[in-house]
């Protein structure tokens, strides 16, 4: 009985910790597409809406940070805005794109000069 009772408790844990619904979707507050970022973050203007992308992408960072070996901060020599700029030219460059992969690249070009720790960061 014992047993059954921890394989079910196991199972409930493996089923919350997929962090999505029944179905696999979840809320992000990234715009689906490439599109849809241009459309709340043009160039130049900071609008309220695009407050939930800039946090998006600042999150992005972090995790890709944390999750990252040898990464203190992928932005290594960049600011945050250029991160932002990258990602824009990027949309700009594949509008049916999403803006995850828009990530994926920028993060693939800055690996090569990310901090790979404190230190080299001056931190």
């Amino acid at each position: 009985m014992k047993r059954i009772i921890l394989a079910m408790t196991l199972a409930a844990c493996a089923a919350s910790a997929a962090a999505a619904d029944r179905d696999g979707a979840y809320w992000s507050q990234r715009p689906d597409s490439c599109r849809e970022f241009l459309r709340v973050h043009p160039t130049g203007e900071r609008r309220p809406e695009s407050v939930g992308v800039r946090s998006w992408i600042a999150g992005y960072i972090s995790a890709y940070n944390r999750q990252t070996p040898e990464t203190f901060d992928i932005t290594g020599i960049a600011d945050f805005e250029q991160v932002v700029l990258s990602v824009e030219k990027f949309c700009k460059a594949n509008p049916l794109s999403d803006v995850g992969a828009a990530m994926e690249a920028v993060t693939d070009q800055l690996h090569p000069t990310r901090h790979q720790t404190k230190r080299q960061a001056g931190r």
